[in-house]
């Protein structure tokens, strides 16, 4: 038997198919919102009138849909992380080869997905509390 073979039971692997295919759902749909939204607040952007970079509230204007344009950004590239993982374990359900690279690959992108969600957290949380205390003390 091949070292890099798993020998996974016939249920294990329906599992991680199914895993597999529900990862991919979500990524595949996370990615046409993300680029939706990367295009709509690109398309906010450039319709911008030219005299509103005058106005007091401009700045405001511009800077609201330049974090929504990051946000759009962030979401396209971290569900391009959660869709490789999602086919590197359907791979591992699907073949008889390198079931072992196919995981590490699965999990490491998985990895990263989790931590850049977990970062984002975090600083939502952040600007948060932020705000409240700002909000507190006015």
């Amino acid at each position: 038997m091949d070292a890099r073979r798993i020998p996974f039971t016939e249920e294990d692997e329906r599992r991680i198919a199914s895993a597999a295919t529900w990862g991919v759902i979500v990524a595949v749909s996370s990615l046409a919102t993300g680029v939706i939204s990367l295009l709509v607040q690109m398309q906010a952007l450039s319709s911008l009138p030219p005299g509103l970079s005058r106005l007091g509230s401009g700045f405001f204007v511009k800077g609201a849909l330049g974090a929504s344009l990051v946000q759009a950004v962030i979401v396209v590239l971290i569900n391009v992380w959660l869709l490789q993982a999602s086919l590197s374990f359907r791979k591992v359900a699907l073949t008889d080869e390198a079931d072992q690279a196919h995981l590490l690959t699965g999990f490491r992108r998985l990895r990263a997905y989790f931590m850049v969600q977990v970062v984002l957290l975090m600083l939502l949380v952040g600007l948060v509390l932020f705000g409240v205390v700002v909000g507190l003390s006015s």
